[in-house]
């Protein structure tokens, strides 16, 4: 159930004066006079503790789009969840009322920038969508499509073509559950055989995502998985640096923000398990330093379970300018190390925090430990004296979570 007024007031608060605002706005208050809603009016919110996102739609009828879309978010998470739950094959003329909006739709749509009398849209449609799906059989490995997705087998394919893999029934129906954008979707003769696979596929077809049915032998020659997947979809991927070129960030965040930082991780399951920790503690992002494991390595996307495609996730050229950047701009940066004297649960915490783990042997490098604001360390009985990077990385953003929307005072 929508909240309509926490909804108006996070507008007010953000976007007061644009003129697609106060048609909402009018349109609420005859509904709370007259009972009478604009059937035309879809709202959606990005609302967890608190609202920091709205997205609402409506019928455009004099540009040659579906939707007029007004997006209004304060975090990059809210941002990138409202633009996942845009619907598939509609045309959205977007109003961008700032820069960071034009760069982030630019990562999930496929358009053009409008100048109008009242302001700057983009009018396009989700990656992946196109005006007629191609529905066709694969049959040699030397098929165009077949050659494509082999290309995304390897990390430089991958991010040479801005594109990564997921493999089987779970991960790909999660993908189009989500709202990624797919652009291709390669089954099996297995697939299509069962009742469930037909009604995917027939979903997936019907919002404009292009099908290829294959055989075994061409499927095995596109991933080193065994037992060979029933199914695979290659999604459109984005990872941004965190820093332009000047020093500035490139990032927005609310004040009772969540970041997590991960330096040096060279497993990309341990990457994978990390980041799922983070998507469900509810991170903003995550930034990853340059010299670890890649989050779109096939094992970092398996056993992220979603969260690849779905969270902001940021690469860090330099973990110590990052971290410079963080704490000027008032953000408490911890450092997770066995050797600190501060021990997690005796510490009061407050946001924007941002919590950085280390490299599974090793830990956080010298330079970034002096860089932090303070150091904890998570207290273990006696026999231990190391978590895996993915546990410690839940121990810490759920405590401070937790400590943050208790009775404590969190700025």
């Amino acid at each position: 159930m929508i909240d309509y007024d926490k909804v108006l007031k996070f507008l007010d608060n953000t976007t007061k004066d644009v003129e697609d605002v106060c048609h909402f706005k009018h349109a609420y208050q005859n509904y709370t006079q007259k009972g009478a809603w604009q059937k035309n009016y879809k709202v959606f919110t990005s609302e967890s503790e608190r609202m920091n996102g709205v997205m609402l739609l409506t019928q455009e009828k004099n540009q040659d789009a579906d939707f007029r879309v007004l997006v209004s978010a304060t975090t990059e998470r809210s941002l990138r969840k409202l633009l996942l739950t845009f619907p598939r094959k509609s045309i959205g003329m977007f109003f961008l009322n700032d820069e960071w909006s034009a760069n982030r739709i630019l990562d999930l749509f496929q358009g053009e920038f409008l100048n109008t009398s009242s302001g700057k849209y983009f009018v396009g449609i989700k990656k992946g969508n196109q005006s007629k799906a191609e529905q066709r059989t694969v049959s040699k490995r030397k098929d165009e499509i077949a050659s494509f997705l082999r290309k995304l087998t390897s990390l430089k394919g991958r991010m040479e073509n801005s594109q990564f893999i997921v493999e089987g029934e779970m991960m790909v129906k999660r993908a189009f559950s989500d709202g990624l954008p797919i652009e291709k979707t390669l089954y099996t003769n297995a697939y299509i055989s069962s009742e469930d696979g037909r009604k995917f596929l027939k979903k997936a077809y019907a919002e404009n995502l292009s099908i290829y049915q294959t055989s075994d032998g061409v499927m095995g020659s596109l991933t080193t998985t065994r037992p060979i997947p029933s199914i695979v979809a290659s999604v459109h991927l984005n990872y941004p640096e965190f820093l332009y070129e000047d020093g500035l960030m490139n990032f927005r965040f609310s004040q009772d923000c969540l970041l997590l930082l991960i330096e040096n991780v060279q497993n990309p399951d341990n990457l994978g398990m990390t980041l799922r920790t983070a998507d469900a503690s509810g991170v903003s992002a995550v930034l990853i330093s340059g010299d670890g494991a890649n989050p779109f390595h096939k094992n970092c996307i398996r056993a992220s379970r979603g969260a690849i495609g779905r969270l902001p996730i940021f690469h860090v050229s330099s973990m110590n300018r990052a971290i410079d950047n963080l704490k000027s701009s008032g953000w408490n940066v911890i450092g997770a190390t066995a050797s600190a004297e501060n021990d997690l649960y005796t510490m009061s915490h407050s946001t924007p925090t941002a919590v950085v783990v280390g490299n599974e042997n090793s830990g956080l490098t010298d330079t970034t430990r002096n860089s932090c604001t303070q150091l904890i360390r998570i207290p273990m009985a006696v026999g231990q004296s190391s978590l895996n990077v993915g546990v410690a990385a839940g121990i810490l953003l759920y405590e401070i979570r937790r400590f943050c929307n208790s009775d404590h005072t969190c700025i």
